[in-house]
C-alpha cells in the first residue's frame, strides 16, 4: 500500500481537494482518499509531499501515431509542445487548453516543461495539469477522474507556486 498527501489532489477541473491523503494498492488501484483535516492523528506510514497529486500524463501522439489534429482543434486548444521551439502560439481561449508532449515518460516532460514555464504562467496551474492529464483522457474516452478505484499511476506536481497557483522554471513531475 502506498498512501501519499499534498496540499492538493487534483480530481477534475471541477474538484480540486486541498490536504488529501490518496491510497494506491500494489495494482496501482486507489483504494481510499481521505482528508487530513478530519482526521484527528496523524496517518501512518504516510509521505507528505508540497505540490499536487494527479492522475498520469497522456501523450495523444502516443495514442494516435497519425492523429488528427483538426477533430481536437474543434473541442480543444490543441498545443503539441513537442514540435514548437517557443511558446508565442500558447495563448488563452474559450477551448480547454489540452498540451501533448509526445511522451508519457516524466523524465522526458521534466524536459520540456521549463522550455515554455513563462509562456504557461499565463494559465493556472490546475489548467495546466488538466491540459496535460484529464482532457486528454476524456479525448479518449476513458475514465478521466482521480477517485476510488481509480486504476493508473500518480503524479506529483512539485516545484509550484502553491499561493499563486502557477507553474515556475523549477516544475517537475514525479511518478509514484
Amino acid at each position: 500500500m502506498l498512501r501519499i498527501a499534498s496540499q492538493y489532489t487534483f480530481c477534475s477541473p471541477q474538484l480540486i481537494l486541498k490536504r488529501m491523503v490518496v491510497e494506491q494498492d500494489e495494482q496501482k488501484v486507489v483504494k481510499q482518499m481521505f482528508s487530513l483535516d478530519d482526521t484527528s492523528v496523524e496517518s501512518s506510514h504516510t509521505l507528505f509531499f508540497d505540490g499536487v497529486i494527479s492522475t498520469r500524463i497522456v501523450s495523444l501522439k502516443q495514442h494516435f501515431p497519425t492523429l488528427n489534429i483538426a477533430q481536437i482543434l474543434e473541442s480543444y486548444n490543441y498545443i503539441d509542445l513537442s514540435s514548437i521551439s517557443d511558446g508565442s502560439s500558447i495563448f488563452p481561449q474559450e477551448k480547454p487548453l489540452l498540451l501533448d508532449f509526445n511522451s508519457n515518460a516524466p523524465g522526458n516532460i521534466n524536459q520540456i516543461l521549463p522550455q515554455f514555464a513563462s509562456t504557461l504562467a499565463n494559465f493556472s496551474l490546475f489548467e495546466i495539469i488538466a491540459a496535460c492529464t484529464y482532457f486528454p483522457i476524456l479525448f479518449l474516452e476513458q475514465p478521466a477522474n482521480l477517485e476510488v478505484n481509480h486504476i493508473g499511476k500518480l503524479l506529483l506536481w512539485e516545484g509550484v507556486d502553491l499561493p499563486n497557483k502557477k507553474i515556475t522554471q523549477h516544475t517537475r513531475v514525479r511518478q509514484f
